[in-house]
């Protein structure tokens, strides 16, 4: 496998990394979506409280990391089973080809918008395919190629950032009264990012240590994640109505507009590196027998041929679909990690998780066709509910196999 003989990475490369593959416009794209919604009072609480949720996951599921070095999948395969090898390999490979696919569309309006600055069009879609293909030729290169790329994007970018909210120069208006329904806003918070955290073992895995892994989590989801979309939360308040990109584009000249679709490239290719990265490791669990260039290449198609579908065109629905199934899978690795290190639990329960899993499943998608549940986030509803049931019936197996041994 590509990765097998990589170095491991301290905390700054780790976060890096990861900053790399955040610092792109669908995040900032989420706080200002929020904004525009509910208002920047409740788009800042939903930052708040989401990236603590997500904090809290990605600290625990850093340890998981450096106690049992694994990607993912294969840590879904071990609680789950072989039952569950094809189920969450599949899904945790079309999560991240469906973000790869979101974020090819922003990369091809960006890049079809520098070059009518320059009196050329061309289609969106031809730059969807040819900027999909370049992406997963250079994937070929494995981490290697992200971590080249992540050290000269994230500073430039987090840069540009700066930048543009430093001289957008606008007043921040009253807020307006918080509506109930502001929850939504976190449910979106949430399913933006979950994948990513449930997808962290996959790269903590080369962590040096659990402080360093623990570290970069603290500052990511502490620090950086929230930055990011308290900007989009900004610059959607004094856009008054218009796009993320006229904003940052607006104001500096013909040349810095060109910077800033230059940066929506450069930032979407760091982080569809990530993505495309995260199916390949995926793919591992269904097949061994093809090399990582072939995979990259093979995989970095369908990402490209998702993107022809315009998911950025149904981003809400996506998110909620995704952190629904993909959340609920991590709630179990989550329950059943806890469980293991407490000693309350000495074997695996294949069934019991794909139950759990299921019921999850389910109470989230009712919680977001129905309301059927109080919160109002259908992503945390499936969180919870996965979480509380793994626990529930492992420790009646446990209590139920204590009596047995009792009797006997």
């Amino acid at each position: 496998m590509d990765l097998l003989n990589v170095k491991k990475q301290s905390w700054w490369q780790l976060l890096s990394i990861q900053t790399g593959g955040t610092l792109c416009l669908p995040v900032i794209m989420v706080g200002s979506l929020i904004c525009q919604k509910y208002g920047w009072l409740a788009a800042l609480l939903s930052v708040g409280f989401g990236n603590l949720f997500l904090l809290i996951i990605g600290y625990v599921l850093a340890s998981l990391s450096a106690y049992r070095p694994q990607s993912t999948v294969e840590h879904a395969i071990s609680y789950f089973g072989s039952r569950g090898r094809l189920l969450f390999a599949s899904l945790m490979i079309f999560s991240m080809l469906g973000w790869f696919g979101i974020q090819l569309n922003i990369m091809s309006l960006s890049c079809a918008q520098f070059f009518n600055m320059l009196g050329i069009a061309i289609p969106c879609l031809f730059l969807n395919i040819c900027i999909g293909i370049i992406i997963s030729c250079v994937m070929c290169l494995g981490m290697k190629g992200m971590k080249g790329l992540s050290y000269i994007s994230a500073p430039l970018l987090g840069l540009t950032l700066f930048y543009a909210t430093y001289t957008s120069g606008e007043i921040i208006p009253s807020a307006a009264p918080l509506p109930i329904s502001w929850l939504g806003g976190l449910s979106l918070i949430i399913g933006a990012n979950i994948a990513a955290v449930i997808d962290l073992p996959t790269f903590f895995r080369h962590a040096k240590s659990s402080k360093d892994a623990k570290t970069c989590i603290l500052l990511l989801y502490g620090l950086v994640v929230p930055f990011i979309e308290i900007v989009g939360i900004y610059l959607s308040t004094v856009a008054n109505g218009g796009s993320i990109l006229d904003v940052l584009q607006t104001g500096h000249g013909p040349i810095w507009a060109m910077w800033i679709s230059c940066f929506v490239l450069l930032s979407g290719w760091a982080t569809n590196n990530a993505n495309l990265y995260s199916s390949v490791i995926s793919s591992y669990s269904l097949t061994g027998r093809y090399p990582f260039m072939l995979r990259a290449l093979i995989l970095g198609v369908i990402g490209t041929a998702i993107s022809c579908f315009n998911p950025l065109g149904n981003i809400e629905n996506v998110l909620d679909l995704l952190g629904i199934t993909i959340g609920g899978m991590g709630a179990v690795i989550f329950a059943n990690y806890l469980l293991e290190r407490s000693s309350l639990i000495y074997k695996t329960l294949p069934g019991v998780s794909l139950l759990s899993w299921g019921l999850g499943v389910a109470v989230g998608i009712f919680s977001l066709l129905l309301n059927w549940l109080t919160t109002g986030v259908p992503v945390f509803d499936a969180f919870i509910a996965t979480l509380l049931t793994q626990i529930t019936f492992t420790f009646i197996y446990q209590r139920r196999k204590i009596y047995e041994t009792i009797d006997s």
